[in-house]
């Protein structure tokens, strides 16, 4: 398969956008943590430990190696800056794009998911302002993080051939 870039994709991003997005995925992994920390077994708050361990290995390592690795700003500052993270990680082309972008689906559904649904069932069973805050936290920023996506795709130099874009040109 032939890779075409999108010619008007941007070369890097500014550094107060990746720190935007960047603070805005740790806020959402903060709701979610905290909002679903009522779920204990044995006084662990084991959803809210599963979901942060399962989150951040897939974020910081999984997604890098078969995401990352494939991709025009590896080495780059993307939106996210997590081409230059790869870069310290793996190896150009180590990683597998088709499993990557399968992976992503569901990292980044339960991602987002999980809390809300957790959550919202902790409200109905035991509400707490607590909760409400961190259900709105986490539902505020999923809706801006799907925006975001949909605007970075746009301006991406992958957006054709990205598995995970939103914005691909439709073919004649």
């Amino acid at each position: 398969m032939e890779q075409k870039f999108y010619e008007n994709g941007i070369e890097k991003a500014k550094p107060a956008y990746v720190l935007f997005e960047n603070i805005l995925i740790i806020g959402n992994l903060l709701a979610g943590f905290i909002g679903m920390y009522p779920i204990q077994i044995f006084k662990i708050p084991i959803l809210s430990v599963i979901y942060l361990i399962f989150v951040l290995t897939m974020l910081i390592f999984v997604l890098r190696k078969h995401l990352c690795t494939q991709c025009y700003y590896y080495g780059k500052s993307c939106h996210c800056g997590w081409g230059k993270l790869s870069t310290k990680l793996y190896k150009k082309n180590s990683g597998n794009q088709k499993l990557g972008g399968l992976l992503a689906v569901i990292t980044w559904a339960l991602l987002m998911g999980i809390p809300i649904i957790s959550i919202s069932i902790l409200m109905i069973i035991n509400f707490t302002y607590i909760g409400l805050f961190c259900l709105i936290a986490c539902i505020i920023i999923t809706i801006i993080n799907s925006i975001l996506h949909v605007k970075d795709c746009k301006e991406c130099k992958m957006r054709n051939i990205c598995p995970g874009s939103a914005a691909k040109e439709k073919s004649v």
